[in-house]
């Protein structure tokens, strides 16, 4: 089981579980987009295909989720927790039902998800919990703040799930990539930050096939790419004074121009009730 699969990396490491056989269920909001996707992938690889449209920033999501694994009589053996969503810029200009869905989306729905299915998981004695995250969640990175904590906490909780279940068949595995080519730098308005003019990109089938490769040998983090490995290593050691410059320097928004993107000014609230600035 498979969300956020109709684009980017999910698309990929859909393809990736078909290749070797797995029938799939593959979950995200857009009903058409998972008919074209279930369709193009059940065609190129002879495996049966399910989807399932629904909203993971709710619980009911989560509770069709279930309901389509009984409607077609399967069972999740391997759930890959991909859906994700980034804003970008300064904390306080961003919507605050915005930075909500952030938490519920890649933290919330995560961990709601893996309680419902590894119970099963364990009982069976295989299978396995493969959640995708970002480098970003080894550092605190200024305009990207919330995406950064929500991946840290993932990254944290799968390393300490992956304990818990050792001896038991189950692997928790969390791959953490740089940037990828997909368009979720440009709908977080993130497009021309350095990050993702300087830092190398790497394909999403390339990923999705590392991933999935070591996904089934068990290992806990994955990193794939050798810059990657660096960054994940070596914020361990840079102190945080010049680390989180240096990642503000990196992350801030920028323009197409190449320029800063600077705060908006607020109105003062005791001001704001008698109509002056």
């Amino acid at each position: 089981m498979i969300t956020g699969a109709t684009q980017g990396i999910g698309r990929f490491l859909a393809d990736e579980f078909a290749k070797h056989g797995h029938t799939l269920l593959l979950v995200a909001r857009n009903e058409a987009h998972l008919a074209d996707a279930a369709k193009t992938v059940a065609a190129s690889y002879g495996v049966p295909v399910h989807y399932a449209a629904c909203d993971l920033t709710t619980g009911e999501g989560c509770d069709r989720v279930v309901k389509a694994l009984a409607e077609n009589g399967l069972y999740c053996e391997s759930l890959v927790n991909n859906a994700a969503v980034l804003t970008a810029g300064f904390f306080q200009e961003q919507e605050r039902e915005a930075l909500l869905s952030i938490v519920d989306l890649n933290l919330r729905a995560t961990i709601d998800l893996t309680r419902r299915f590894l119970p099963g998981m364990i009982a069976r004695g295989a299978g396995g919990v493969l959640n995708v995250s970002s480098v970003e969640g080894f550092m605190p990175v200024p305009y990207h703040a919330t995406y950064a904590a929500t991946k840290a906490a993932m990254i944290s909780w799968s390393r300490a799930l992956a304990y818990e279940v050792m001896g038991t068949g189950v692997r928790i595995c969390t791959v953490a990539p740089g940037p990828v080519v997909t368009d979720i730098h440009a709908k977080a308005g993130s497009e021309n930050s350095r990050y993702v003019r300087y830092y190398p990109q790497m394909e999403p089938d390339v990923l999705a096939e590392a991933a999935y490769r070591r996904f089934m040998r068990g290992n806990w983090v994955i990193l794939e790419g050798w810059l990657n490995k660096i960054v994940a290593i070596g914020v361990r050691f840079v102190p945080g004074f010049f680390l989180i410059p240096a990642s503000g320097w990196f992350f801030h928004v920028r323009d197409a121009d190449g320029n800063l993107v600077e705060p908006k000014p607020i109105r003062h609230p005791d001001m704001a009730d008698h109509g002056k600035e």
